[in-house]
């Protein structure tokens, strides 16, 4: 009594155990795990990040049209200060009225000028300057500021994309996880089978009643399929770091998908077939281009812009001090102040062409810009197509598989009873176990394929 009672406390505390684990661990379905990753995917991220950046850009180029305000404030000091040469018209002036007025006769012939040396300036001199710049008209001024905003517009668009791809890529590891899981599952269930049947096989062998080949025909078997499980739940493992990975979840953290394949495919199905319009301008690699294209137009107008003038007016205001000692800070010294405003045209005349090709290059590259944009719509639209015959098509294969699946395990269920009544051969249960598990993973593959071309279906209709 006490033996059973302990073994039932022990297997409530273990299935607690067991529940209050399950419950740490996260969930998520699949529009969960997309959510998730669109808030913590490193990509997702970055691409955020670009549209601060952006925006930033605008912000610098809005400024440029705004009032510049600079202050400059230096100090000098002469250790010797510049000298000059002065011509001597002192000598002469004095020689010339001593002649005329008092009828001497100068002592210094009047000859060739001399020089002599003269230093002017003070040691000390300092000066402060504030200038103000204000940008009137500027045609690259107005086209830089459209083409920033352009800019950010494709920026947001590119982060649109980064969305959208990340969505598929989280819901493609998705789908591998649950394959992966439902494959390991599959060949678990049918080991425990083959090890069940190995054993009933050895005890009609004791007795006598099948041959030595058919055991060792079974111990291949399980010995194939334990190798199998073990390379299937590897991969199991990787495909779970997959899809942590695109989800920006911690590694080393478990998580739990809380839907099958089953449950998918049924989402799938209920409008898989349906014929809905193909917008082309919902299309996110269009919309991309589109904003690019805008960009090209914003180019040709820059160097049209060049042909404009421009117009700037400026503000100055200086004041200076000289002295022959360090004392500007003495509030009694006097500063020399000196103000001056204006407005400043420039006028561009002539380039030799080089204006003029410029334009030139700008509308070769918006002619081309408007040719692959005739084959992208085409391109898209072939895609469309493609993508709706492969949606379909992978529909078709899926239940087709559905069939041989289930006809597989029919004939590998009645040749497992046959051998175990002795009506079977090793070999006949051999080929139809191959022929169920072939069928079981051609069935993972084709419901992997119809998800996946219903992704790339989304993906291309931006739904």
């Amino acid at each position: 009594m006490r033996t059973i009672t302990f073994y039932l406390i022990f297997s409530i505390l273990f299935l607690i155990n067991n529940i209050l684990s399950a419950q740490t661990k996260s969930k998520f379905t699949l529009n969960e795990a997309q959510e998730y990753g669109l808030e913590n995917n490193h990509d997702i991220k970055n691409a955020l990040t670009d549209i601060k950046i952006a925006k930033n850009k605008v912000k610098e180029t809005i400024s440029i049209g705004l009032p510049q305000v600079n202050g400059t404030i230096s100090t000098t000091n002469y250790i010797d200060i510049p000298t000059t040469l002065m011509p001597d018209f002192i000598s002469p002036a004095i020689f010339r009225v001593n002649e005329s007025n008092f009828g001497l006769t100068p002592t210094q012939p009047l000859g060739d000028i001399q020089y002599f040396p003269v230093s002017f300036g003070t040691e000390f001199n300092a000066s402060a300057d504030v200038s103000v710049n204000q940008l009137i008209f500027n045609g690259d001024y107005i086209v830089g500021l459209q083409s920033a905003n352009s800019y950010l517009q494709t920026t947001r668009l590119q982060h649109q994309k980064t969305e959208i791809d990340l969505k598929e890529s989280i819901a493609n590891a998705y789908f591998i996880v649950l394959a992966t899981e439902r494959n390991a599952k599959i060949l678990g269930k049918t080991l425990n089978e083959l090890e069940k049947m190995l054993y009933e096989t050895n005890e009609l062998f004791k007795a006598g009643f099948v041959e030595d080949t058919d055991i060792v025909q079974l111990e291949l078997m399980v010995s194939d399929l334990k190798a199998s499980l073990i390379t299937i739940k590897k991969q199991l493992d990787i495909a779970y770091l997959y899809l942590k990975f695109n989800m920006g979840f911690d590694l080393n953290e478990d998580i739990i998908l809380s839907e099958d394949l089953n449950s998918l495919v049924k989402k799938a199905e209920s409008n898989l077939l349906l014929e809905t319009g193909f917008e082309l301008s919902q299309n996110i690699d269009f919309k991309i281009f589109i904003s690019q294209k805008e960009l090209a137009n914003k180019e040709l107008m820059l160097e049209k812009a060049a042909y404009l003038p421009t117009i700037s007016a400026f503000f100055n205001a200086t004041t200076n001090a000289m002295r022959s000692e360090f004392n500007f800070f003495d509030s009694d010294k006097t500063w020399y102040p000196s103000t001056i405003w204006g407005v400043q045209m420039q006028i561009p005349i002539f380039s030799s062409g080089k204006r003029s090709s410029r334009v030139q290059q700008a509308k070769l590259k918006l002619k081309k810009t408007n040719e692959l944009q005739l084959k992208i719509k085409e391109g898209l639209r072939l895609e469309e197509k493609q993508t709706r015959a492969d949606l379909n098509n992978a529909f078709l294969i899926y239940k087709n598989k559905i069939k041989s699946l289930g006809n597989a395990k029919k004939i590998y269920n009645k040749i497992e009873t046959k051998f175990l009544e002795g009506m079977a051969s090793s070999m006949e249960l051999l080929q139809s176990h191959n022929q169920y598990l072939s069928s079981e993973g051609n069935y993972i593959k084709a419901v992997l394929d119809l998800l996946n071309a219903k992704q790339r279906m989304i993906k291309l209709m931006n739904e």
